[in-house]
């Protein structure tokens, strides 16, 4: 006893210490002002309206509220700047490792705990996006958080335990509902696993108090979710054939693995594929040598269920509707698909535990490495921000040519930015400052000549993936 009690506190220890070290990774690749479009939206939006705004502007958008409205709120506490709408994404991050020691721990040990830990660290998208200004890494916390909860619900048969589990099912999937449409249906996908279990269970033990909880808990979440599926309605039939997502074909399907598990490592998704592979045979011969009681090898397959029914729902859509389901859409289900393989195979003997251990570890930083160059060296951001702070006058004026790309320059430089067709070139100012894309519309050098102005190359840059030749523009002396 005192043996297995100094094993717990060791495993603790090392939850606590690998919790403390993803962290640290994620939070060390926030110090920058790199963004790309879809983050310069979330800044636009946050920035330019109120919280009632933002509702609206969502429902003629794509994606649901919450998020936006998450950032909005730790916006008005702690100001704003990049750093805050970065660290925003590291928030649910953090609660998604913490459930390794609330829920994962105590149910399935710390080894089981351990595992889950690297793994959802290790899946190359996951480090990617949930440092990004998007919704993402909240959707992958209230699914991770669902689905734990609807196999506490499910499979504990202490009632104060259910009961708890219930509650925070319900709150998960809502929040979830609310954050990701994607993460929405793997709730109902969740839901959808725990009725077939709970129905199983009833009628064995003959007793249905169990599937009419579950059946009210979904109630509940499609009543609070009733308003926004109008909208998501009304919003999936205005964008029939009006999308940017490309079809759905077989040739896409098969890349979904390469955007999930891909990384500089050569065969990097072929190896995940392979661990996946593996961990399903496991969990069917544990099925098959089950006793009572045990339901490891079944909660496993149920978890790898949730992002296998989230993809087919998306591309049965896609197919049979229109396009609307793109593999970054599985990032919600990333945390079941990690707990599907710490619980295949954390009953394995030590060895096969502690491979599968360096391996994720090694995934880490190599997705780490990588990130560290796209977070800070992939683009010249910071050499053009650099650039400007130090030479930017108060009378001075920036005018860019490539239109759509206006409210990324707006998020760094404010009401400094004109489009070059708008521009008044016989205004008073001291420099402009002119982003050429070398698109249309042209600058035009009679313009220049009419206005007693003269340009002056001063380097190529850009801002996020757009580069540009920036000129200076000013009176001829």
């Amino acid at each position: 006893m005192k043996g297995k009690m100094t094993e717990r506190k060791i495993g603790l220890i090392v939850l606590i210490v690998l919790i403390l070290l993803f962290a640290g990774l994620y939070i060390s690749l926030i110090f920058n002002r790199n963004i790309w479009t879809d983050e310069a939206y979330t800044m636009e939006l946050v920035r330019e309206n109120h919280f009632w705004g933002i509702i609206q502007n969502t429902a003629n958008d794509v994606h649901p509220p919450l998020y936006y409205l998450i950032v909005k709120c730790f916006v008005l506490l702690f100001g704003d700047t990049f750093l805050v709408y970065k660290a925003v994404s590291i928030i649910p991050m953090v609660l998604t490792m913490l459930l390794a020691v609330s829920h994962i721990r105590p149910w399935w040990g710390e080894r089981a705990a351990v595992l889950f830990l690297i793994m959802v660290n290790a899946i190359p998208c996951v480090l990617e996006y949930v440092v990004q200004m998007r919704m993402y890494s909240w959707a992958l916390f209230f699914v991770t958080w669902a689905g734990l909860s609807a196999y506490g619900m499910c499979m504990k048969e202490d009632k104060r335990i259910g009961k708890c589990c219930c509650i925070q099912l319900t709150a998960a999937s809502l929040l979830g509902c609310y954050t990701h449409t994607y993460a929405m249906l793997s709730c109902v996908c969740i839901y959808m696993l725990l009725c077939v279990c709970v129905l199983l269970q009833c009628r064995k033990r003959k007793n249905w108090i169990l599937l009419k909880v579950s059946l009210i808990s979904g109630s509940t979440v499609a009543v609070c979710y009733l308003p926004w599926l109008v909208i998501l309605l009304r919003q999936t039939m205005s964008r029939i054939e009006n999308y940017w997502i490309e079809p759905v074909t077989w040739e896409v399907i098969r890349k979904y693995p390469d955007f999930l598990f891909a990384s500089r490592l050569p065969g990097s998704a072929v190896l995940y594929l392979v661990l996946c592979g593996a961990a399903v045979l496991v969990c069917i011969n544990r099925c098959r040598k089950k006793s009572d009681g045990d339901w490891e090898g079944l909660t496993a397959l149920m978890m790898l269920a949730v992002p296998l029914l989230t993809a087919l729902i998306g591309i049965v859509v896609s197919v049979l509707v229109t396009p609307f389901f793109i593999a970054r859409y599985l990032l919600p289900c990333m945390g079941l698909f990690a707990l599907f393989l710490a619980l295949a195979f954390q009953g394995k003997r030590e060895y096969v535990q502690i491979l599968i251990g360096i391996f994720g570890l090694f995934m880490v930083l190599e997705s780490y490495q990588k990130n560290i160059e796209m977070e800070y060296h992939s683009t010249h951001t910071e050499e053009l921000l650099a650039y400007m702070e130090e030479h930017l006058e108060p009378e001075d004026l920036i005018a860019y040519n490539f239109e759509i790309y206006g409210f990324i320059y707006n998020i760094y430089f404010e009401d400094r930015v004109t489009f070059l067709n708008d521009v008044d070139f016989a205004g008073d100012f001291s420099s402009i400052w002119y982003f050429d894309s070398c698109v249309t519309p042209w600058l035009d050098a009679q313009v220049l000549e009419q206005n007693g102005l003269e340009k002056e190359f001063v380097m190529t840059t850009g801002i996020e993936q757009n580069e540009f030749q920036l000129y200076q523009i000013r009176h001829k002396e």
